[in-house]
């Protein structure tokens, strides 16, 4: 008995059919991933554009890039970001090794309107000079570790002094800036930012045109507040809770300043004037504290990247009572400490770090006509900010430092 057999055409149509079917599903499926290419590009187009929006309307002066790292981190992006920033310190990263030729520029001592050795002046109260920042790279280039006057004098004696250093000997073509106030010359305030820490203060959130000429330098304080494990107080107004052993630069109404854990070293007392805490203590006892390693990036901050070696900025306290902050463009948190001590630190702490932030500013007052007429100049060329950056009228967007001269 033979089977039956299905016709050759109804066989060629049934094949027809099904590829037919076949063409149908991949059509379908590619249109289904356009669709998803074009909603997720949309999606992304749609957070990038409102992310941007976020960051160009966030207050202050701040570069579009800074605040939008921090728009996006604010907002539970800090993933895409940190991805960004590491790319970034692929292309930028410090190089190892190399050959130093000179130092950085610094612009020279200017004399005060004061008659220095006049009969009817006494030098005032002053602070003794510093003593040279051993080196660790040897021979040293002519003038390291040197401090040199920069800034006015006050009946001619320096009221800052600058020393320029390798911070170790890995990063040897690096320059480490440490700067040593004197605040019995100088004048220390602490002034808010309009976002960092916000609120309504008495202080505007640039040095006021009416400081301008007293105004000598300005320089950065510590890391957004919801990084810096600690609080902000001003004038009997506390922007922020102030938290026990946190690390703490404290300014007294008698122009005295003084860095130490919160609560035990410094405490609070009438004649505080400001306080601006920033993580724990990196010194202390002029000792660096174990908490400042080589290659830690929980307890000192997000670097870009997670990279370690960045530049970075921390102040400290000598045994005398100078003021002396430091920063570098290659420094890790264990260098940073390290150069704290070798500046003469006793006591010190971080501030803030990533090339956005770390600013020091000097200002000088060329004409003297027009004593609120300002010149400013970087402490060193890495600084991505412009030196005018807490200049009138654009407002900072985080607090920082003002010193003047009386």
């Amino acid at each position: 008995m033979s089977v039956p057999t299905e016709p050759r055409h109804s066989r060629q149509a049934s094949r027809a059919q099904e590829r037919r079917r076949r063409t149908y599903r991949r059509r379908r499926r590619a249109h289904r991933r356009r669709q998803v290419v074009i909603g997720f590009g949309a999606v992304v187009v749609v957070l990038l554009t409102w992310s941007l929006a976020g960051a160009a309307t966030t207050p202050g002066n701040s570069g579009l890039n800074a605040k939008w790292a921090d728009w996006m981190r604010a907002h539970h992006a800090g993933l895409l970001v940190n991805q960004a920033e590491t790319w970034y310190y692929d292309l930028s990263a410090p190089t190892k090794g190399g050959r130093l030729n000179a130092l950085n520029a610094l612009p020279k001592a200017t004399r005060s309107g004061r008659n220095p050795g006049s009969a009817a002046s006494k030098l005032p109260a002053h602070l003794p000079a510093p003593t040279p920042v051993p080196l660790v790279v040897t021979p040293g280039v002519p003038g390291e570790g040197v401090w040199q006057p920069v800034g006015p004098t006050v009946d001619g004696l320096p009221t800052m002094e600058v020393a320029q250093f390798r911070a170790d000997n890995v990063y040897t073509s690096q320059i480490t800036s440490a700067v040593w106030i004197d605040p019995l010359l100088a004048h220390i305030q602490l002034v808010p930012g309009i976002v960092e820490p916000g609120g309504t203060w008495s202080q505007p959130s640039y040095i006021p045109p009416s400081q301008l000429p007293t105004a000598v330098a300005a320089f950065n304080s510590g890391f957004l507040f919801r990084d810096a494990h600690g609080g902000f107080y001003l004038n009997g107004q506390y922007g922020r809770p102030l938290v026990d052993g946190a690390a703490s630069i404290v300014l007294y109404k008698n122009g005295t300043v003084n860095v130490g854990a919160w609560g035990t070293e410094v405490t609070m007392t009438p004649q505080v004037v400001a306080v601006r805490q920033n993580l724990v203590p990196m010194v202390d006892n002029g000792q660096i504290t174990r908490d400042a390693t080589y290659n830690d990036a929980t307890v000192w901050g997000a670097t870009l990247g997670a990279a370690t070696v960045v530049a970075r900025s921390g102040v400290g306290v000598t045994a005398t009572g100078a003021l002396v902050y430091v920063a570098g463009p290659a420094l890790s948190a264990r260098t940073l400490a390290e150069s704290l001590v070798r500046a003469g630190a006793v006591r010190g702490m971080t501030l803030d770090i990533n090339p956005e932030w770390v600013t020091f500013n000097l200002y000088a007052h060329p004409d003297p006509s027009d004593p609120s007429a300002v010149g400013a100049t970087k402490l060193f060329p890495q600084q991505q900010r412009p030196a005018t950056r807490y200049l009138p009228p654009a407002q900072s967007a985080r607090d920082f430092f003002l010193v003047s001269v009386p």
